[in-house]
């Protein structure tokens, strides 16, 4: 299990402003997008990854979300925005319906992970309510949960 190095929210209103310290993620849809972007560094794994999963804890109910691979462009938990934030590649790697405070969900990541190395992916779409996660500044940070084939 591995906790993110950097996760941070960004909005399409406010596109120069950084939510890097928030004590939440944030995921929206509709005329104000909201995206979370997260990163983990993997190390000391020993053998093939058999499953991998991010676990978050909803703090605020809502559509839960999609989880997308985004590329590691050494974007900053201080210093991401909207305008600089890296792109989405390809289609979701899976996605969540509505989610109830307190909710905790595992989004598969099928093979996105392949071994040690760092990661960075993408919350995005919701509905037109946010939905909050605890972030890594929080109780309930994010895990990348992995298991490993025998």
């Amino acid at each position: 299990t591995f906790t993110p190095v950097a996760d941070a929210y960004v909005k399409s209103d406010e596109p120069a402003a950084n939510f890097g310290r928030a004590s939440s993620l944030r995921v929206r849809s509709g005329s104000q997008v909201v995206r979370s972007y997260l990163t983990f560094t993997v190390a000391g794994l020993t053998g093939p990854v058999a499953s991998a999963k991010l676990r978050l804890t909803a703090t605020d109910p809502g559509l839960g979300g999609s989880v997308y691979i985004v590329p590691d462009t050494g974007w900053s938990e201080t210093g991401v925005t909207y305008s600089s934030a890296p792109a989405m590649s390809g289609a979701p790697l899976s996605s969540l319906g509505s989610v109830s405070t307190g909710q905790v969900v595992e989004l598969d990541l099928g093979s996105a992970i392949a071994g040690n190395g760092t990661y960075s992916f993408a919350l995005a779409g919701g509905g037109s309510d946010p939905v909050f996660y605890g972030s890594r500044e929080s109780g309930t940070p994010p895990r990348l949960v992995l298991t490993l084939a025998p």
